[in-house]
């Protein structure tokens, strides 16, 4: 492949580059997924790969860039569209929904801090934190506009709980082998989780508990109540 010059071909071929690393990511784990296989998949060499995205660290946590943005997104015009005091069950059941609808997104926020976080410099985790920032007051305003019993700064509050319920989730859900096959036990039904159901029931308990008892999340709702909120 040639080499990209001009800065329109550089984003082009860093869109590759991320395109191929997550169907890549969807045939293999995290850990089994190599730098040097990717190069090779993309006609790269691995050099050149290195100058897109110095760590593998780095590469994934575009790749959580570009599917949490689009998760934004998605919930952003999907509350746009819903009617001025929705059923609250509804309205988290439906975050859950496009989260489901990407299921790559839960397996890269399960590697967030534990992982992705662990060798990136400052420039890039501060970079990322204001995305993070940003998307969660944008899809947050809205979510209270949808349910106006909401009080001032918990949609954002929500928004960074939800990641949080995302993350267990998925770590509940993502068993090895040698569990799920233990688990097939009638009498350890009761562990056998499944993501989107863990999820959804979490989600709903939550915002129906900062709805109707927001006292315990005031703290937190007021970082988002000032001046920083778009």
């Amino acid at each position: 492949m040639r080499r990209a010059y001009r800065p329109e071909e550089k984003e082009l071929r860093r869109q590759a580059i991320l395109t191929g690393a997550l169907q890549l990511f969807q045939e293999v784990s995290y850990p089994a997924l190599r730098m040097t296989d990717l190069a090779q998949r993309l006609g790269l060499g691995k050099g050149t790969l290195y100058l897109y995205f110095p760590t593998k660290e780095s590469l994934f946590l575009a790749m959580l860039v570009a599917e949490m943005g689009t998760w934004f997104d998605q919930a952003a015009q999907g509350l746009e569209a819903t009617p001025k005091g929705s059923d609250p069950v509804a309205v988290a059941e439906r975050l859950v929904l496009e989260l489901v609808r990407r299921p790559l997104l839960p397996k890269l926020q399960a590697l967030l801090h534990g992982v992705l976080e662990q060798n990136i410099p400052v420039a890039e985790a501060h970079a990322f934190a204001r995305f993070l920032q940003a998307g969660v007051v944008r899809v947050g305003e809205r979510l209270e506009r949808v349910l106006p019993d909401l009080a001032r700064g918990l949609g954002p509050l929500y928004l960074i709980r939800f990641h949080g319920l995302v993350i267990g989730s998925q770590l509940m859900a993502a068993r090895p082998p040698a569990v799920r096959a233990a688990l097939q036990d009638p009498d350890m039904a009761l562990f056998d989780f499944n993501f989107e159901s863990v999820m959804r029931g979490t989600a709903v308990d939550l915002l129906l508990g900062m709805l109707f008892q927001p006292a315990p999340f005031a703290q937190g709702a007021a970082l988002f109540a000032g001046p920083m909120r778009t």
